[in-house]
This record gives C-alpha cells, structure tokens and sequence, in this order.
C-alpha cells in the first residue's frame, strides 16, 4: 500500500478533474457526432477506471478479482458500439 494516501487521492482528482474539462472541450471540436461519441465513452471509461481502482480500493485486490470486475466493460462497449451503428439508418420507412 502507500504510504501517503492523501497525495494519491489529490492526484487522482486531478486527473479526473481534467478528463472532466477535455469531456467539455470534446463538445467543441469540429468532429463528427460519431467521434464526439467515442472520445467521450473513452474518457467515461477512463475516469470509471480510476474511481475503481482508487476510491473502491481495487488496486490493492487481487488480479482475478480485478478482471472480474472489469469484465462486462468490453460488452457494454461492444454494446454502444451497435447501438452506433443502428443510429445511422432509418427504420421507420
């Protein structure tokens, strides 16, 4: 463990604190929706992962229970990637 838990804690809210101001500036940026969509699931899943590992304390677990944890992650990304997909055509024809 660390020895100086406050200096960790302080890091990591600035680091989400950032992330937090990048997802504002990414509404800015002359990109498409669809680009908008995936940085902003990219920085989500970046600040999910570091409350995970600090404030749940996963960091001090084991491996297994870490994968465990962090498994469904890929589906509900494999999911909002169809659910993109699906945004593109028009069903009500």
């Amino acid at each position: 463990m660390d020895k100086d838990h406050k200096k960790t804690y302080i890091y990591n809210a600035i680091a989400l604190a950032v992330l937090t101001i990048l997802e504002l500036g990414v509404i800015q940026l002359p990109l498409a929706k669809m680009g908008q969509i995936v940085l902003l699931l990219t920085f989500a899943v970046t600040k999910m992962a570091l409350v995970a590992m600090i404030f749940m304390h996963l960091r001090y677990e084991t491996k297994v229970l870490r994968r465990i944890l962090f498994l469904p992650i890929p589906a509900a990304i494999y999911f909002a990637w169809g659910i993109m997909y699906d945004m593109s055509y028009s069903w009500l024809q």
